[in-house]
């Protein structure tokens, strides 16, 4: 008797999520747009410097997108800049954007020279940012960071 109720739940359970199309395991998400808000640096010594980027993050899809780690790289002008990493948790709601900000430490010693001609002479700046988002989601894949842009010199906050 007991193992009849136990065979009719699995069958009442197999047709309930046959219904739902699978929807109920489909956590896949269209990858956000992140963009490149500001540029800040907090300070700067002979071993370091450390800058305060503002990023915004728009989603795409109809649901909250759960952000719960990001691992990045920054790029100015085809140089490396920063690689870091966050575990600051929030989420972005659906088709909604969400700012946020992540410190960076970096050596641009040997690049300063180069980075401070473009900045004196008021040029334009490419950066780009790439890495991975995970969601924290069970089965759902990392989701890819890229972002490319320029930034004007004379927008930067010192």
């Amino acid at each position: 008797m007991i193992r009849s109720y136990g065979l009719m739940l699995t069958v009442l359970l197999t047709g309930l999520f046959s219904l739902n199309g699978c929807a109920v395991f489909d956590r896949s998400y269209t990858e956000p747009e992140v963009h490149l808000a500001n540029v800040e640096m907090l300070k700067s010594n002979l071993w370091e410097q450390s800058f305060r980027l503002r990023l915004r993050v728009d989603n795409p899809n109809d649901r909250n997108l759960p952000v719960r780690g990001m691992h990045y790289q920054v790029y100015l002008n085809n140089m490396r800049l920063a690689t870091g990493v966050t575990d600051r948790a929030f989420d972005v709601p659906a088709y909604g954007t969400e700012y946020f900000d992540v410190t960076v430490r970096s050596n641009i010693w040997r690049h300063l020279s180069d980075l401070l001609k473009l900045v004196e002479h008021q040029k334009p700046i490419d950066y780009r940012i790439e890495g991975h988002i995970s969601t924290g989601l069970f089965l759902s894949p990392k989701l890819t960071l890229r972002e490319e842009g320029t930034i004007n010199p004379s927008d930067m906050s010192f």
